[in-house]
């Protein structure tokens, strides 16, 4: 929307009352509603009044006030209203000094005036409607932003209460850390102990939007509703996939987990890995990988999983994380790796010593610079 020469208010200030009333005049011409003023002084007081002033035009050489001092003047009270000088050709070093005063253009007092002013003062109103209109602009963008941190804030607060603060399985030893890249994340992990079977998870969900948080919210509870009514890990996934699939389709989003059951009547660790990177298995310096076992979860509600099922010994420990950790680059590029990390962990003992070491390794790998959420979860049993 371009501003209207009708609800614009011009002030001319010249001591000339013939180059005063002719500029009134053609300015009048032009739509616009004009008032007039003698010198600096005159111009200040009529400014002052009460009157919204859209522009004003003045002559640099006035008596009790020149043009310097108008600008000046105005400029000390803050105010931004646009001024154009009108000068002579042998004025234009006065006039640059006007610029740099604050005027926001100037024109020469030659026979081309008449149409000069014009097209002088239709730039200068436009200029400034589309400057006052940008500030109008960042101070709802600032508002929004304010309420998008106090929004995410909120959802921080609520995340860190749906993810456990600590975990405590009789004969386990249980560490976690969690970071999320933002305010909020995507990454979720979960353990719960149900007629006779541990159960575990860990999940990560693509992006790092309010949307992924929000599927994170919603997926964790479905997992945790499922693998308290069911028991096999293949199907507890096979039965969220499908849930999963009506609530991100057409979306693009998508999430990788691993979930887990530890039977204790047989020493049993089954896991189904639905995209998810390698998670480890380790016992003193022999490290071993279990990897992904399908599909990511909200691709297809028809997908499967297999089930690897394997001892889980006294004394060893399982190291599930996201991608968030292996995926951290150094300055030269290169990925934390899993290799990297499997070394790590054939070094620590208790999970505490565990997570603190791959954290504070990862931290000086990347110089602290996470771009993705960070979750490392290690459960270990205990020694007989």
């Amino acid at each position: 929307m371009r501003p209207d020469s009708g609800n614009v208010n011009i002030l001319v200030a010249d001591d000339d009352p013939l180059v005063r009333e002719m500029i009134a005049m053609i300015l009048q011409d032009e739509g616009y509603a004009v008032d007039t003023a003698e010198n600096g002084v005159d111009a200040l007081k009529k400014f002052g009044s009460g009157n919204v002033i859209g522009l004003i035009v003045s002559d640099m050489n006035m008596p009790e006030m020149d043009g310097l001092g108008l600008i000046r003047t105005i400029r000390d009270t803050g105010d931004d209203v646009p001024i154009i000088i009108l000068t002579g050709n042998s004025e234009i070093t006065t006039a640059i000094q006007a610029l740099k005063t604050g005027a926001s253009d100037y024109i020469l007092k030659d026979e081309n005036i008449q149409d000069t002013i014009g097209i002088a003062v239709e730039k200068a109103i436009e200029k400034h409607f589309l400057k006052k209109q940008n500030q109008q602009l960042l101070e709802e963008l600032a508002r929004r932003n304010d309420k998008l941190e106090h929004e995410k804030a909120l959802a921080q607060k609520v995340q860190k209460n749906i993810l456990p603060r600590e975990l405590c399985f009789p004969g386990f030893e249980v560490g976690s850390f969690y970071r999320p890249s933002d305010k909020i994340g995507g990454d979720f992990f979960d353990a719960w102990e149900n007629s006779g079977k541990i159960h575990f998870l860990i999940g990560d969900v693509s992006g790092h939007s309010t949307s992924s948080a929000l599927i994170m919210a919603v997926s964790k509870g479905i997992l945790q509703s499922l693998g308290h009514t069911l028991s096999e890990p293949a199907e507890i996934i096979r039965t969220a996939n499908r849930m999963i699939c009506d609530i991100v389709s057409d979306s693009g989003m998508f999430l990788t987990l691993l979930y887990g059951t530890f039977d204790r009547a047989t020493d049993a660790l089954s896991i189904v890995s639905a995209g998810h990177n390698p998670v480890f298995m380790a016992r003193g310096k022999d490290v071993t990988r279990i990897t992904s076992t399908g599909s990511v979860l909200g691709w297809d509600p028809e997908d499967t999983w297999d089930t690897t099922v394997t001892f889980f010994a006294p004394g060893a420990s399982l190291v599930l994380y996201t991608d968030g950790l292996t995926e951290v680059r150094n300055a030269e590029g290169q990925e934390f790796g899993e290799e990297r990390l499997e070394a790590l962990i054939g070094d620590c003992i208790c999970t505490g010593t565990a997570i603190n070491s791959i954290v504070q390794h990862a931290e000086t790998f990347c110089s602290n610079d996470f771009p993705d959420d960070l979750t490392l979860f290690i459960m270990k049993r205990m020694p007989a």
